[in-house]
């Protein structure tokens, strides 16, 4: 296993995690409205779709592991899902999301489930760490589910911890110029893994000792 590919997986990871997309907002929500508890189907309808789409993308993905082409364009996929991430991070305005307004009542496994294929973020993380290190952590099988354990560990963790002290957290993001910021290091450090990923190219089968 490629040590450095799963510092550069779990930088990637980290990232993402620290700045709250739709599942973490919607997690430390719910749980002000309703209670931690409430959260466990929540999180668990969420983790569930989490495997299948990484799942799915994996073995996809290792299926055109042996054609440069299709690698190629996953490659630029991914990177193209990442600079608009990028962006989006420069221009997001924290302030502005209100997710509590839009919970009408308690939100169950289904709701967890289906939030993760309009996931917009998470199909972009998926496209990129399948597309980049399935091989460099052991291809296959082996890298697919190396991949799959490291993002269910870290973001079910993240999950849990936007549960229990969300709001605090939130009032990092949503005060003042505070999470302006936030966001604006987090693209800067998304722009340095991407300039990585453009550099290193499509990861193909033979490229991997």
């Amino acid at each position: 296993m490629d040590t450095v590919a799963l510092g550069e997986l779990m930088a990637l990871l980290a990232v993402g995690l620290i700045t709250p997309g739709p599942n973490a907002l919607t997690c430390f929500a719910h749980s002000g409205l309703f209670g931690p508890k409430a959260n466990i189907n929540l999180i668990t309808g969420m983790v569930i779709g989490f495997v299948t789409i990484e799942l799915s993308v994996g073995l996809l993905v290792d299926a055109l592991s042996d054609s440069p082409t299709a690698m190629t364009v996953l490659h630029w996929i991914g990177l193209t899902f990442l600079a608009g991430m990028v962006i989006a991070m420069f221009r997001f305005d924290p302030t502005s999301v209100k997710v509590s307004d839009h919970i009408d009542g308690v939100l169950g496994l289904k709701v967890g489930l289906g939030m993760q294929f309009v996931n917009g973020k998470e199909w972009a993380f998926v496209i990129i760490m399948m597309s980049q290190f399935i091989e460099p952590l052991g291809g296959g099988i082996t890298g697919i589910g190396t991949i799959v354990f490291v993002t269910l560990t870290m973001c079910l963790s993240a999950m849990i911890l936007w549960t229990f002290v969300g709001a605090r957290l939130n009032r990092v993001f949503t005060e003042g110029t505070t999470g302006k910021r936030v966001f604006q290091v987090c693209g800067v450090l998304l722009g340095l893994l991407w300039i990585l990923f453009f550099r290193q190219g499509p990861v193909m089968v033979d490229a991997v000792p």
